[in-house]
């Protein structure tokens, strides 16, 4: 049976440019690592994307695949050798309506494993209450990060682009559980 453990909760009262945890225990403590984020970015469109580095590496050793429905036809896109995993989706931006924060998970298994590179999938969800192409977002996420350091250190943040230019709204939220067992 897995057994999930609470690490760490951050709920904004202020608008910030990004949410970082430090010192995630990687001597086995936990096999593997979950996020949960309710967020909204200040950006002036529908959604925002987020990125996410690990250990404060920004080098080109993270490559993400995703698959997003926004529309009437699905859509894919790559990126590699990028400098962290980009365009996982789950923030609503400042044109959804109002109070609308999207919602977004991302497991990353064997965190702690130090003779394998890590791995992430992320899902998400934009929600909005219009059917217009491109206002609402469903998504999936897989990205690579080539490294075997075992990952001590989260940083999460808006990054249209692949660049952090914006801030999550007060009222979003970021949880990281550690999960053993699983």
């Amino acid at each position: 049976m897995a057994v999930w453990t609470h690490i760490a909760h951050d709920s904004l009262s202020l608008p910030a440019s990004s949410v970082t945890w430090s010192s995630i225990p990687t001597d086995g403590t936990y096999d593997h690592l979950c996020i949960k984020v309710s967020a909204r970015s200040d950006y002036s469109g529908y959604y925002d994307h987020m990125a996410i580095r690990f250990n404060g590496d920004s080098s080109s050793l993270y490559s993400s695949t995703m698959v997003e429905a926004y529309n009437l036809v699905p859509v894919s896109g790559r990126n590699t050798s990028a400098g962290q995993a980009q365009n996982l989706y789950g923030l609503t931006a400042a044109s959804v309506l109002a109070n609308t924060f999207g919602v977004c998970e991302i497991w990353i298994p064997h965190y702690a494993n130090t003779a394998n590179f890590k791995s992430l999938i992320q899902r998400g969800s934009n929600p909005n209450n219009s059917g217009t192409d491109t206002q609402w977002i469903m998504a999936m996420n897989a990205s690579l990060y080539e490294s075997t350091s075992a990952i001590s250190s989260i940083y999460l943040a808006p990054a249209r682009a692949g660049v952090a230019v914006d801030d999550f709204i007060a009222l979003s939220t970021f949880d990281l559980y550690g999960i053993t067992g699983a």
